[in-house]
């Protein structure tokens, strides 16, 4: 009879030989991860901006009113940087600012990422005019809060209200505004 008939399972030595090896991918494997998911979430989260500023747009057309679109802080004051909420209302008072007699039309989450506003005259807003047309432009970029994740993407609004994503240009598998890489700031 053969004397490896009776032979079942795995000697010690190939079992620590297989955790090892799994050990090893699973430590090459988990930043690599953890750098997708940011990204991704920076990417899923620059979509759901321009999606609040095409609705901005559309509301300002189809209601023939003035939109705001801003990021705002806890005490609900439109800031370029540091806000913890992006929101899309109607400006009752004029006042640049959400308060509490303002038609709110979208609410967006944004303190899993660092959100910036470049508006034209540094103001910390975008509006929309009746006719589409943006009465600020400028860029919203969106940045990962990681900071050992070096990824943005910006939300370009044109004059005429035009609405464009950054994109890759130069394949570098980062997106840059003309062949510069966007650079996000670290805290």
């Amino acid at each position: 009879m053969n004397r490896f008939a009776f032979s079942r399972g795995f000697t010690i030595v190939e079992l620590m030989v297989t955790v090892a090896i799994a050990a090893i991918l699973l430590a090459v494997a988990v930043p690599s991860f953890t750098s997708f998911a940011q990204k991704r979430a920076v990417s899923q989260k620059t979509v759901q901006v321009r999606n609040a500023l095409e609705l901005a747009r559309g509301l300002a057309l189809s209601q023939r009113q003035i939109l705001t679109v801003c990021t705002v802080n806890a005490l609900n004051s439109c800031v370029s940087t540091g806000g913890l909420r992006l929101l899309v209302f109607f400006d009752l008072d004029l006042s640049n600012g959400f308060n509490a007699g303002d038609n709110l039309h979208q609410d967006i989450d944004i303190n899993s990422i660092a959100l910036k506003m470049s508006a034209s005259f540094s103001r910390p807003y975008m509006r929309f005019a009746r006719n589409g047309e943006a009465l600020e432009s400028g860029n919203l970029e969106v940045c990962s809060t990681n900071q050992s994740v070096d990824y943005g993407r910006q939300v370009i609004v044109f004059r005429s209200g035009r609405i464009r994503l950054s994109s890759d240009s130069d394949g570098d598998g980062f997106d840059d505004t003309g062949g510069t890489k966007i650079d996000c700031p670290s805290s």
